[in-house]
């Protein structure tokens, strides 16, 4: 997940609308037709340019390191843990898709479970191009084709991100008497946060409204329901805590103590995983989220075993993340109508 500035709203969007109109009503003929013509190339070209785009994004990420990860698999004793990796970070990202249809169901209109999922993990997906608009413009796009206002899309997305991050901030702080020592009390105050909000759901709302102000868009207009706050913020924090485990697999797999290192792995997972979502530079937040990793493991591990875990770490979460987003997208390909004319031709 990823935090984005740039969210295109249904006021910019009448605004380009506005600007077209214009153009067609000047003297130039031929500039009015090309207006009307590059929106709709574009929007022919997006269902053929955002695949290749994600694609791309993922060789990004895996670019250079089959051979570490193939070095890994090599040792017959390491494959159970990379499937217990693999199976963690899956069960997670299954989770992290609860808690955004969670939000959806509570604030839009009722969307069929297969739409739902092509939706989520299209967007999701995105995350792997540089720059988080991607996952939004695929939201706002199909969730459109399904019938949610432009708003509520942009709502869940808010609130989504932000379950994200405060829960991800709650759980870190497990790791802390492991990395920083007695001094790190202090970060028990994120988990204080996230039981405030959890307390009182109201006021996530407020702070979604004030990164909606920061950010130069509208606030959202839709309300959640408290009971649906506590799910989604519920959900968000068992993918934390699963999602954690494959850390732990591959550290133990390296030599890590299994106890002191549960604690560490799950804590500084969440810690890294959520500070790195506020990097839009480079896809899914890659070098912030190794380096933050880093400074966890080398609690557990001397810094070669640690560097080669957090190392692992990205490749599993993409590899897991590309099997279980492909799997749902080809279960949820749109069924073909008995009415279709290519059926019956």
């Amino acid at each position: 997940m990823t935090l984005t500035t740039a969210v295109p709203t249904a006021s910019t969007e009448a605004g380009s609308t506005e600007a077209g109109s214009t153009e067609a009503a000047g003297p130039a003929g031929g500039g009015a037709a090309a207006a009307r013509t590059k929106p709709g190339l574009l929007r022919r070209a997006l269902p053929v340019l955002f695949p290749v785009a994600v694609v791309t994004g993922i060789g990004f990420v895996l670019y250079g390191r089959a051979g570490e990860l193939a070095g890994l698999v090599l040792r017959p004793d390491s494959v159970p843990y990379l499937l217990v990796a693999l199976a963690a970070n899956a069960v997670a990202v299954l989770f992290s898709m609860a808690t955004w249809r969670t939000l959806l169901s509570d604030l839009g209109p009722r969307v069929p479970g297969r739409t739902a999922t092509r939706i989520y993990f299209t967007s999701y997906l995105g995350k792997y191009v540089p720059g988080a608009v991607w996952g939004v413009l695929a939201q706002l796009r199909m969730g459109g084709a399904a019938g949610v206002p432009a708003p509520v899309v942009l709502a869940v997305f808010l609130l989504n991100l932000i379950v994200a991050v405060l829960t991800g901030l709650a759980v870190g702080p497990l790791a802390a008497p492991w990395t920083i020592g007695a001094e790190a009390w202090w970060l028990v105050l994120p988990g204080a946060v996230t039981l405030a909000f959890a307390v009182r759901p109201g006021l996530l709302h407020r702070l979604a409204s004030s990164a909606a102000r920061l950010a130069r868009r509208p606030a959202p207009g839709t309300r959640a329901s408290d009971r649906g706050m506590r799910r989604a913020m519920a959900s968000a924090t068992a993918s934390w805590a699963v999602g954690g485990l494959h850390l732990w697999a591959l550290a133990v797999m390296l030599g890590a103590p299994p106890l002191t290192a549960l604690p560490v792995c799950v804590g500084g997972f969440a810690l890294a995983t959520a500070a790195a979502s506020l990097v839009v530079v480079l896809p899914d937040g890659w070098g912030a989220r190794e380096a933050l990793l880093l400074l966890a493991l080398t609690a557990v591990l001397p810094w070669q075993e640690a560097t080669a875990v957090a190392v692992a770490s990205r490749v599993v979460c993409t590899l897991s993340e590309v099997l279980v987003g492909g799997a749902a997208l080809l279960l949820t390909l749109p069924r073909r109508s008995p009415t279709d004319p290519k059926e019956r031709t």
